[in-house]
């Protein structure tokens, strides 16, 4: 009986292989081929039982234990590793790593290895006290030091801890979303309704669309929380903990009762996938990074941040009267500037908007995009805003209905907590005064005519925004743009506000961020909000003077993933 079923594992083994082989084959060998500076990864999988990684020297593969494999480290972007996930770009699916940790799992120890504690250790669950690591092998447990294997009712508080932090302010009871909030064990039972996947495979993080939506991969719509912060890996490491625990827990029974209990879905993992337990590194795969700001825009300024692909969101910015001059409760009953607006994300780094304000009864198409975001890796944010613009508020011929603006942002985050920007800009047509004259020496005209002036103002303008609180959603905002007119012609009312413009518009205030909504309140010294009606300059020199020279204002912002 030994002989069949001898033959019957060598070809299962060796099916395993193969198709290990093709999958190496299709996502690997072109940049891990033979003669490169990689480690090669042609030829038979079952070589590489001997091939070390170069960057930390932990083997590739260990037979039996994925978990102690660098290859699968780096496959699936478990904690620990050195650089990115592979393959770069797009990873594997699903079906993928699990064959390729079939394929691990099915390989016979060597006779004696200093990894001969296969993955499932043997009763680490029945006590809190020391033990072997997750991956129960000697080389893990002296990088990372042993421990005990929690039990999952120990972490589930930690997981209930981390959702009531971000999560359950939209996943909580009695709404249409999956339900985050309370007992968290019903989760096995529960399927994504977008895609049908399970929400909670106990044992198999990989196979639970929670961690899914949490990390990113293979997903319908945004990654988790929505409207926020990615949550840090040493967090959803902790979800992925407690999914391995709710299938050691199933298993537990079967020494003792034969069986009796049953996994939601079938895997054959016992172990996290995720946390590789070395210890030798803080640095995540490829953990996405913080954007620059809060909003798409700073207050009038165009910020690097963009709204994510398939996001919509609704906007509305309101100005208040002057208040030392309008009177009126600080200028609040006075006459109001407002824009409305809609922003949609095309994709990730490229939205799209139209806004509309009642100042000259003006409307602005703009797009915005956005290459190098620092929340991709890069050190620097990096992008472009253009608009056109209809103001249709004058009708004499010599005002300028159209007008355009061009900016270039640079961006970048400080120590998690402070965010600055450069913008340099160009704004064609930005005088919309229809009543514009021009007097000119010898030109045969006496006095002063009617021109239209069609020049525009250069920009440069700073934003900045101080984060605060332990999850850093309220924010210190300040922003100034500087114009730069050309000065070619002599003329009275050439200025947005001949006594006030040149001297800059500036803003400063505070925000407060909860989940899909951006707040924001401030002064300011220009009640103007679209691009090309700010540019020129504010409207208020000296704040101070005249019991105060300057506007109240605020910013509403609402998202939704499409």
């Amino acid at each position: 009986m030994l002989a069949p079923l001898s033959v019957l594992f060598v070809l299962a083994a060796a099916d395993a292989e193969g198709k290990v082989k093709k999958i190496l084959e299709d996502s690997c060998t072109a940049c891990h081929a033979a003669g490169g500076d990689e480690v090669s990864l042609e030829g038979k999988p079952s070589r590489l039982l001997s091939v070390k990684s170069r960057a930390t020297k932990k083997p590739l593969i260990v037979a039996g234990d994925p978990d102690a494999s660098y290859l699968y480290a780096k496959i699936v972007g478990a904690k620990g590793i050195r650089g990115e996930a592979m393959p770069p770009g797009e990873p594997m699916s699903g079906a993928q790593k699990k064959a390729i940790k079939d394929w691990i799992i099915s390989l016979k120890p060597a006779a004696p290895s200093p990894d001969a504690t296969p993955t499932p250790t043997p009763t680490p669950d029945a006590q809190p006290g020391p033990s072997t690591s997750t991956g129960g092998d000697g080389g893990k447990t002296g990088d990372g030091g042993a421990a005990a294997k929690p039990r999952a009712s120990e972490l589930e508080p930690k997981v209930r801890k981390i959702f009531d932090g971000k999560c359950t302010s939209c996943h909580d009871k009695g709404g249409d979303e999956v339900v985050l909030a309370g007992d968290l064990g019903h989760l096995t039972k529960v399927k994504s309704k977008d895609t049908g996947k399970p929400m909670v495979v106990p044992g198999d993080p990989d196979g639970s669309y929670l961690v899914s939506k949490l990390t990113g991969k293979g997903i319908k719509g945004e990654q988790m929380p929505m409207g926020d912060d990615p949550l840090p890996a040493a967090e959803i490491d902790v979800v992925r903990q407690w999914i391995v625990a709710l299938g050691d827990e199933a298993k537990a029974p079967e020494p003792t009762d034969g069986g009796a209990s049953t996994p939601t879905e079938p895997t054959p993992t016992a172990e996290p996938e995720q946390p590789a337990a070395d210890g030798d590194g803080e640095e995540p795969a490829k953990e996405k990074g913080k954007p620059p700001f809060h909003g798409v825009f700073q207050i009038n300024l165009p910020t690097t941040s963009t709204l994510g692909r398939r996001t919509f969101e609704f906007r509305i910015d309101h100005r208040f009267g002057q208040v030392g001059t309008e009177r009126g409760a600080f200028g609040l009953d006075a006459g109001a500037n407002i824009s409305y607006g809609f922003a949609y994300g095309i994709l990730n780094g490229w939205d799209v908007l139209i806004r509309r304000t009642n100042s000259r009864k003006g409307y602005e198409l703009g797009t915005k995009y956005v290459p190098i975001r620092q929340e991709d890796g890069y050190k620097v944010s990096f992008g472009g805003y253009a608009s056109v613009e209809y103001l249709r508020d004058f009708p004499s011929n010599t005002a300028n209905p159209w007008a355009g603006n061009f900016q270039l942002m640079l961006s970048r985050l400080w120590f998690e907590r402070w965010s600055t920007q450069l913008v340099v800009g160009y704004s064609l047509r930005t005088n919309h005064s229809p009543n514009v004259q021009v007097d000119l020496p010898n030109d045969g005209v006496d006095g002063a005519v009617k021109v239209r002036d069609r020049r525009g103002t250069l920009g440069v303008g700073i934003a900045s925004t101080v984060w605060l609180g332990a999850k850093k959603r309220w924010g210190i905002d300040l922003e100034y743009n500087l114009p730069i007119p050309a000065n070619v012609f002599f003329y009275r009312g050439g200025n947005a506000d001949p006594n006030g413009s040149n001297i800059g518009s500036w803003a400063l205030g505070g925000s407060v961020k909860t989940g899909l909504h951006l707040f924001q309140i401030f002064i300011t010294n220009t009640r103007e909000i679209h691009t090309n009606l700010y540019a020129p300059g504010g409207a208020t020199k000296n704040p101070f003077t005249d019991r105060g020279n300057f506007f109240f204002g605020f910013n509403l912002s609402r998202k939704w993933s499409l």
